[in-house]
């Protein structure tokens, strides 16, 4: 995850053809909704996932945390990892198993810390798997994944989600070392990886076969791809790509596809501040569905966050099933509309005063949830005409 106080900062399937979108004018909340805190008191949380009408998040310290229906944050954790927390590190990604009712098991990405089962002595990231034990205190752990680099401490990727086809996809960033491994498939730096919830690989990801490769890839050419979701309408994965010097980015993901970091940032070659997406030869790698850059008019950014897509809303349009993303630098949460395709046909500026959003959820009752790192409190947005 980025932190807003550090130089890192500076550095986070459609063609960008898109027809000519609308643009909403500036506001704090659009009419009849109103931004209601809940889970206040907890430290520096990364990452939600919903337990019926309550909320599991994780802290950037390593704890599990319970906030009740009421909103209220239960005192005790559920779960303290041993985490390394410097730099970008730390507990950063959470899911539930499709049959979490049956089997009770709660996926974490995090770093591992001094303390962790199975340290090998430097800091790495890890995907497991954890259940309550059985008449017992505490949680038994199963290691899913293991040796995912944090070479520097930044890009770590660590969002987690389980996807249409019941297998775990996994963001990997290329560790604030190697851009030129997100291009290499030999690598799980700069990658978007799946596996089934037991840990195997699937037989069908895209480079199972191909020599050399890491057969857990799904999809290449990332930088720092730390937040992604589900998009149930059309059964497709959009992932937020933070930039470096320039661009941030929003990608919709394809099997095997490469998404051109670090050849590319944004729509640009070479990371160039301006080009025109139209004449660019992409030569073979996908563009972006939409992008901002770190400075001049309009949106400005410096690390995106995203998203989540408001289905099952009561908001109107074009709230309704819109994709909602934010920037953690930048300070606030914005949307998109998609057509089926997933290109862009609307962005519109929807809450331009949130300290540092790092995660986004959908809840049950339909409304969008955002995660405000350092406040310490989750965000919901109701809509009450």
């Amino acid at each position: 995850m980025k932190r807003v106080l550090i130089s890192t900062l500076l550095m986070w399937l459609m063609l960008a053809f898109a027809p000519p979108v609308t643009r909403a004018a500036p506001q704090s909340l659009p009419a009849g909704f109103t931004r209601v805190a809940i889970g206040a008191g907890l430290a520096q949380p990364t990452a939600v996932a919903f337990l019926g009408n309550r909320i599991l998040v994780t802290e950037k310290g390593g704890a599990i945390r319970l906030v009740r229906a009421n909103g209220v944050l239960r005192n005790k954790p559920l779960k303290t990892f041993s985490v390394n927390t410097d730099s970008e590190r730390g507990l950063l990604g959470i899911a539930l198993d499709p049959n979490y009712a049956a089997n009770g098991w709660i996926y974490v990405y995090y770093t591992t810390g001094p303390n962790a089962k199975q340290y090998s002595g430097a800091p790495e990231n890890r995907v497991s798997r954890i259940k309550k034990r059985k008449n017992k205190s505490g949680y038994k752990e199963k290691i899913l994944l293991d040796h995912i680099p944090s070479t520097n401490g930044n890009h770590n990727g660590g969002d987690i989600h389980f996807g249409f086809d019941g297998k775990l996809y996994i963001s990997v960033g290329e560790s604030g070392c190697c851009p030129n491994d997100a291009q290499g498939l030999n690598t799980l730096r700069g990658k978007i990886l799946r596996l089934n919830s037991d840990g195997t690989i699937p037989t069908d990801n895209p480079f199972y076969n191909t020599a050399g490769a890491r057969q857990e890839t799904f999809a290449y050419g990332f930088r720092n791809p730390w937040r992604f979701t589900k998009r149930s309408s059309n059964q497709s994965y959009i992932v937020a790509d933070v930039g470096q010097n320039t661009w941030e980015e929003i990608d919709s993901l394809a099997a095997g596809g490469n998404y051109g970091w670090s050849i590319y940032e944004g729509p640009c070659p070479s990371s160039n501040l301006a080009c025109n997406p139209n004449a660019v030869n992409y030569n073979g790698t996908l563009p972006p569905l939409h992008w901002y850059n770190h400075g001049g008019a309009g949106e400005t950014g410096n690390v995106i966050a995203g998203g989540v897509f408001a289905e099952n809303s009561n908001y109107p349009a074009p709230y309704a099933n819109a994709y909602f993303y934010g920037d953690t630098g930048g300070g606030w949460v914005h949307v998109l509309t998609l057509d089926a395709n997933n290109v862009k046909t609307g962005y519109y500026e929807f809450d331009n005063d949130v300290n540092s959003p790092v995660a986004f959820g959908n809840g049950p009752d339909g409304n969008v949830y955002v995660v405000s790192h350092y406040d310490g409190v989750i965000y919901k947005y109701i809509y009450a005409p």
